[in-house]
């Protein structure tokens, strides 16, 4: 008896081995069905994205080739405004260094003029003769009134 219930036993497990492994390849089999199947989905999704990427991407493209010629026009407008500016930059600039120059040379004159004054003055105090109310300085330092004040 105990050699048929090990038979028995045996055959069992040897089913029950066969039916695992069965179910086993079976779900191996769907398992593997369902990556197929996943994989054929996966380049179908990937041929689209491709797609929409590339009608995307060229979406771009013509937006951009439309901007372009705003750009273009924007970028000629401010080289133009950079060059008006620079004009009047240049003419604000000489009208400066003239009126500047003019004030360097009035100021010199002056200066000689002072200078030339002065000189007569020294020379005439240390000959005695210096008559104050008939100075050139005063006419100068007053606005070019002959009156003098004491």
């Amino acid at each position: 008896m105990f050699k048929q219930d090990i038979k028995t036993i045996t055959q069992e497990i040897k089913s029950f081995v066969r039916e695992f492994e069965s179910n086993r390849n079976n779900r191996e089999y769907g398992n593997l069905e369902k990556c197929i199947v996943l994989a054929q989905g996966a380049l179908d999704k990937f041929s689209s994205g491709t797609f929409l990427f590339d009608k995307k991407l060229n979406d771009v493209k013509e937006k951009l080739n439309n901007a372009k010629p705003t750009f273009t026009s924007l970028l000629e407008e401010l080289e133009t405004l950079k060059q008006s500016r620079r004009l009047r930059q240049d003419l604000y600039q000489q009208d400066h260094k003239q009126f500047m120059d003019n004030q360097n040379h009035e100021f010199k004159v002056r200066d000689q003029k002072l200078i030339k004054e002065y000189r007569t003055i020294m020379e005439e105090a240390l000959r005695g003769v210096y008559d104050p109310s008939a100075s050139v300085t005063s006419n100068i330092t007053s606005g070019s009134s002959s009156k003098h004040n004491d």
